[in-house]
């Protein structure tokens, strides 16, 4: 078994590389899915084109497609395509506030099984034969603020063997389970999209999480060649730590757990910064959570696997939606410390 020892040091926001021209207008990458993803679209977008114009490539969101439940299961099944929802979350993420198509892609008609923007991509997927094409052209109609790519364009799924010795195939059939899950892989193995790993090596900054580690996270990084890209480049990489585990998926994990579990799969240390929520959510809301099986991800010092990565804690969970009843990151928040980070850069860490 891997052994990690050593405490991560914390960090401040630095600016020591605020006089590097290539840092103004930064290209960064966020990797995931589910609902995670989206809301670090939202304040990344948000705060770059506030300070300016900027190109389609400065926000790629990559996102995993091996979803085979709801919606995305149905469309999958009956006509072949790539799952569309998490795609769709990021597309609506990159649409301008004031737009339509952030409501229409999301919109269902009556009791329709499908919204408008999964229906959308399926059917750009029949006239294009590529669902990444499908996903290219809709955002060019919609006016994007950036790009949203497919992890793989190959029809995968995922296959998880259990604590219990059981194998089970589907991310909806594991998740059911509730088993802890002992090893996770792709099935098959699928080749990355050439533009993911063009992404990857130029960015400036890639960004992994927040979002379900077995079916949000870790899919994107088993992807071949994804993992090992990420180690070897000069960006700056950030881990951003879930506030809450995930019913059937990581019971009782702390944040050292979905570090453990990443570098064990991986094979890598692959962060320089990881984001931890600092701001203390209310207590009735988080009984509430743990009434349904969710709980705080803790932060227990030291973190035996987070390599070098220095530990960055401020108050990212959101204080509008936690009036509402839910617990979410706040997306303005993260892309600041992402922001501030890119700037910081690397060097801090050595």
């Amino acid at each position: 078994m891997l052994e990690r020892s050593s405490a991560p040091p914390r960090a401040r926001f630095l600016t020591s590389r605020t006089n590097d021209v290539s840092i103004a207008s930064p290209r960064i990458v966020a990797i995931g899915g589910g609902t995670g993803l989206p809301s670090v679209l939202e304040g990344l977008c948000t705060q770059a084109y506030n300070a300016g114009p900027v190109g389609n490539d400065a926000i790629t969101a990559v996102v995993t497609v091996t979803d085979d439940g709801g919606s995305s299961g149905k469309l999958r099944r009956e006509f072949g395509v790539l799952p569309p929802g998490d795609v769709r979350n990021c597309l609506a993420a990159f649409a301008e506030v004031n737009s339509p198509f952030r409501q229409l892609l999301q919109h269902r008609l009556g009791d329709a099984a499908h919204p408008v923007g999964n229906l959308l991509l399926t059917a750009l997927t029949q006239i294009t034969g590529s669902f990444p094409e499908a996903v290219n052209q809709l955002g060019q109609m919609m006016g994007m603020r950036g790009r949203v790519l497919p992890t793989t364009d190959e029809n995968v799924r995922l296959r998880a063997e259990m604590t219990s010795g059981q194998v089970v195939t589907g991310e909806t059939a594991i998740v059911g389970e509730r088993i802890a899950i002992k090893r996770l892989s792709l099935d098959p193995s699928p080749r990355p999209l050439p533009d993911v790993l063009r992404a990857l090596v130029n960015a400036d900054a890639i960004v992994v999480g927040p979002g379900s580690l077995y079916t949000s996270t870790l899919p994107n990084l088993l992807v071949e060649g994804i993992a090992s890209t990420i180690s070897g480049v000069n960006a700056v990489r950030i881990y951003v730590s879930n506030l809450m585990t995930e019913p059937g998926e990581t019971d009782g994990f702390s944040l050292d757990d979905h570090l453990r579990v990443l570098r064990e799969h991986t094979g890598y240390d692959l962060f320089d910064y990881i984001l931890v929520n600092r701001r203390p959510l209310p207590e009735e809301l988080v009984a509430t959570y743990a009434s349904q099986g969710a709980e705080l991800v803790r932060y227990d010092e030291p973190l035996k696997w987070a390599g070098t990565a220095k530990v960055v804690e401020a108050d990212f969970a959101c204080e509008a939606l936690l009036d509402r009843g839910k617990i979410r990151h706040e997306p303005t928040s993260l892309a600041a410390a992402i922001r501030a980070l890119v700037q910081t850069g690397r060097s801090a860490t050595s």
